[in-house]
């Protein structure tokens, strides 16, 4: 099965928000998932988001906006489902 780029770094984004016990920034996000684009990790980000299987919420530190994401309840939900998702990635 071929799958594009973008879905496979959404995966990678899920898998990686469900290893976190709390919320991480964006930045951080793109070097755990290691992309190199900060702008494609921010649309799928913001995919995920509409879809309900993320959460984005601003949190204001030291005078600086930062994306604070974490993987919502229906996203845990739809890794359990599909347990063998992370196949896809290779």
């Amino acid at each position: 099965m071929n799958i594009l780029e973008s879905d496979k770094l959404k995966i990678r984004i899920l898998i990686c928000l469900n290893k976190q016990e709390e919320a991480i920034s964006l930045n951080s996000l793109k070097k755990q998932v290691r992309a190199i684009n900060y702008r494609s990790v921010q649309r799928n980000c913001d995919f995920l988001n509409l879809t309900g299987l993320i959460t984005i919420k601003k949190q204001r530190i030291a005078d600086i906006t930062y994306n604070m994401i974490s993987i919502s309840d229906n996203g845990r939900d739809m890794l359990e489902r599909y347990d063998n998702i992370s196949n896809l990635l290779t």
